[in-house]
């Protein structure tokens, strides 16, 4: 199960750096993500990855936090999928409408939590 962790990990540290090295680039990636592709299969995303966390938590020195994680990332992902009041489109207006400075802020939080997961495996 810590192969799972790892791949998550090193997926938070790619886009983490992308996001930060190629704000423009990554911001017309996530406008044309969010308005070409189904939001149904936008939340089979977070649910896979909420799923493997929890299966995974195991495997880290801070099952907890990452079981927390997991957790979020399926409610996000049951949000995605059930949109109540128009949650999807008020989070992807938003998203859109992020600065440079945002999406940096982004990419460094993405970045120190797939470092901090990955020095977290037993």
């Amino acid at each position: 199960m810590k192969y799972i962790i790892y791949a998550l990990g090193f997926a938070w540290i790619a886009a983490g750096a992308f996001a930060i090295l190629y704000t423009d680039t990554y911001k017309s990636s996530i406008e044309r993500l969010l308005s070409q592709v189904n939001r149904i299969w936008l939340a089979l995303i977070p649910l896979i990855v909420g799923v493997l966390l929890l299966l995974s938590a195991s495997s880290t020195n801070h099952g907890g936090f990452i079981a927390l994680i997991g957790g979020l990332a399926i409610a996000k992902g049951l949000l995605i999928y059930f949109n109540p009041a128009g949650f999807f489109h008020t989070a992807s207006a938003w998203l859109v409408n992020l600065s440079d400075q945002g999406y940096r802020l982004i990419g460094i939080i993405a970045l120190v939590l797939g470092t901090v997961v990955i020095s977290w495996i037993q």
